[in-house]
């Protein structure tokens, strides 16, 4: 479509060869022709003069004759591992018992030799909890049968549905024990509601991002009002987002590192914007700009066991390992075995396709390894469209862009003065000839940059509190309590 109308948006109407715009040009038009009145309808003139015509000759004008592209099934679940026996002698999958066990298991911040550990619970308070929770006749045949809830439990321990807080102890009925629930063992890694021992689809990644942004999709929707507006609280309790809490880890088993160069930019382009947004619900929406560099720099999630923030999916592999703003030093030093995601090159028009889930941000697209050099610039064309992000005034040369620009300024000159010079490969039609004819003038040009609106789509929201990325805390307090 862009090769034939040149414009970004849709829809573009074409009569035969003719281009004759979007649905203002073509409401235009049919108001011109009633105007001119030279058949009695605009039907009659659009049958006598347009479909009477030989059809277009263009090629990319035909109607397709295939059909289009279905999405790749997801894989089967390994049904062992995906269920759990519980007592009484049925089964139940490891998402249903988690969210049982959520309910049911206590939940409190326990001190122990100067450390709280988070979210935990006694052994002993475990058992009753259990006790409780599977109760006769379906469930465990005596209602004291503390060591048929001590089994199970430890079952629970194998499969990874809970731990001991340190990892040192088998699951006991003990009142000195602590053991804690697995969707709260490491809270600054998103997706860690499970450890995923199910199948993996290491054969197609990118296939794997599109059903979890569908998946999420359905919670989004669900929680999003008619003027776009989401609900991020409400999205929490939502029974569709604990079935993608559950699947967005499969991502811990995906690998990284045979993925080509085009693979490893489209997937990890759409990770990033998923996760941003997953994010706003589990662990909340930053407002400081101190709230802001826990978020991008602590907030986590696992690809195939290697832990990664925002800000070293960014910087640390689709930048190839450049400084983040403000930093001091590379994401990856030489020794950190992540260094080996990092790709040779980095894509400046990576930053029109990051979405950090604030208002100036670039929309969020879905990016193909096929099509990635395609898709990178048209989003990039399109943001630099926009006027708010990129702003010419040809009489006072004057150049206003988008703060993403002075931020990540070396990926595209090596000095703010460069920077029309770079911004002028993006832009198109009328505007890219003023910013030339400025260029070309050798005139200095006022390179200015705008705010950043670091406002979201949220009509309620849970903040960010970094404290709650930490699960277990040095505290004079717990010293002292012991």
């Amino acid at each position: 479509m862009l090769s034939l109308a040149d414009q970004l948006t849709v829809p573009q109407i074409f009569f035969n060869d003719a281009h004759i715009g979007g649905a203002d040009a073509v409401l235009a038009l049919l108001a011109k022709w009633d105007d001119e009145a030279k058949f009695s309808t605009p039907l009659e003139r659009y049958q006598s003069e347009i479909e009477a015509k030989e059809d277009p000759t263009d090629p990319r004008l035909q109607v397709p004759t295939t059909p289009p592209k279905e999405e790749r099934p997801a894989p089967p679940r390994n049904e062992s591992e995906d269920s759990i026996d519980i007592p009484g002698g049925k089964k139940q999958s490891i998402l249903q018992v988690t969210q049982d066990l959520m309910k049911t298991l206590p939940k409190a911040d326990l001190k122990y030799h100067g450390t709280i550990y988070k979210n935990s619970f006694l052994g002993s308070d475990g058992v009753n909890a259990i006790l409780k929770a599977y109760p006769p006749p379906h469930g465990f045949s005596d209602s004291t049968d503390r060591e048929g809830a001590i089994k199970f439990a430890q079952t629970l321990q194998r499969r990874g549905i809970l731990h001991h807080v340190t990892g040192d102890h088998t699951f006991q009925d003990s009142s000195k024990l602590f053991f804690r629930l697995q969707p709260f063992h490491t809270p600054r890694i998103l997706n860690s509601f499970r450890v995923w021992t199910d199948r993996v689809d290491n054969d197609d990644p990118l296939a794997l991002s599109v059903r979890l942004k569908k998946a999420f999709g359905k919670v989004e929707s669900n929680a999003t009002d008619n003027d776009g507006n989401m609900d991020y609280v409400a999205a929490a309790s939502d029974p569709k987002y604990f079935e993608f809490e559950e699947a967005v880890c499969e991502l811990q088993g995906i690998k990284m590192e045979p993925m080509d160069r085009n693979t490893t930019l489209a997937f990890g382009i759409n990770v990033y914007n998923l996760m941003v947004k997953y994010a706003f619900i589990k662990v909340g929406i930053p407002i400081t700009s101190v709230d802001r560099s826990s978020f991008f720099g602590k907030v986590s999630f696992d690809i195939g066991g290697d832990v990664m923030s925002f800000s070293d999916l960014e910087n640390g592999v689709l930048r190839g390992n450049k400084r983040a703003p403000y930093a001091l030093s590379a994401p990856f030093s030489k020794t950190d075995p992540r260094r080996r995601l990092a790709l040779d090159k980095m894509d400046n028009r990576i930053h029109f396709g990051l979405n950090c889930g604030a208002k100036s941000c670039p929309p969020v697209k879905k990016f193909s390894a096929d099509a990635i050099e395609e898709e990178l610039r048209i989003v990039a064309q399109a943001f630099c469209e926009q006027d708010d992000n990129v702003g010419i005034n040809e009489e006072k040369y004057e150049l206003s862009l988008n703060t993403i620009l002075n931020w990540y300024r070396s990926d595209f000159a090596e000095s703010k003065e460069k920077l029309p010079e770079a911004v002028v490969g993006f832009l198109r039609n009328e505007k890219r000839a003023k910013l030339q004819r400025m260029i070309d003038s050798k005139r200095s040009i006022t390179v200015k940059f705008t705010t950043y609106d670091w406002g979201t789509n949220a009509s309620k929201q849970k903040k960010l509190k970094s404290s709650a990325l930490i699960v277990d805390e040095k505290s004079v307090s717990a010293l002292l309590s012991t």
